[in-house]
């Protein structure tokens, strides 16, 4: 193991840690950005260049870009969302994330040996050889991921609209549009 391998290691989970626990959400989203770009730097390491640029353009660009809009609607917003108004959301998302767990194991007890990159010649992470793999077996976890993100992107707009079931808005809302409703009478 070089000391790149563990600076990178040390701070790719370093930053991933921080996106999971800070606070505030736009330090948690800009410390995803900071492991987006040091995974962008191994795959340079590893000579995969496209995967590289793909990795900085698409995941620290575009998606973080989308990621950090819907943090900032999240702020905008008035209402309070997570306020408990329905109970049982929290065991519904525990079962939840036990079944996806449940079959995550069952799906990776049949995986057999992993074999090594060089085996699969990716040619420096060109698109073609590179498409070929992801589209090929792939398919269905890369499908996967692009539902994924985009109904989490839809959950988290749909629950700040204040007309959604359960939604309050917060007192200083309450207290500016009344002092709003004085001034038009």
């Amino acid at each position: 193991m070089s000391a790149f391998d563990l600076i990178a290691g040390v701070l790719l989970v370093a930053s991933a840690l921080a996106a999971v626990t800070l606070k505030n959400a736009v330090h948690a989203g800009l410390a995803l950005v900071g492991n987006f770009l040091v995974l962008a730097t191994v795959y340079f390491a590893l000579e995969a260049q496209f995967l590289g640029w793909i990795q900085i353009i698409v995941y620290a660009g575009a998606v973080m870009v989308l990621f950090l809009f819907v943090i900032m609607l999240l702020f905008d917003a008035k209402a309070d969302v997570g306020t408990g108004r329905m109970p049982w959301m929290r065991p519904l998302a525990a079962a939840l994330a036990a079944v996806f767990f449940l079959a995550l194991a069952y799906a990776f007890s049949g995986v057999g040996p992993v074999h090594p990159l060089a085996e699969v010649k990716l040619a420096g992470g060109l698109p073609g050889p590179l498409g070929r793999l992801l589209y090929g077996p792939w398919l269905y976890v890369v499908l996967l991921i692009a539902v994924l993100l985009f109904a989490a992107t839809v959950a988290a707009v749909v629950l700040v609209q204040p007309g959604v079931r359960g939604a309050r808005k917060k007192p200083q809302v309450l207290e500016r549009e009344r002092e709003l409703g004085e001034v038009d009478r």
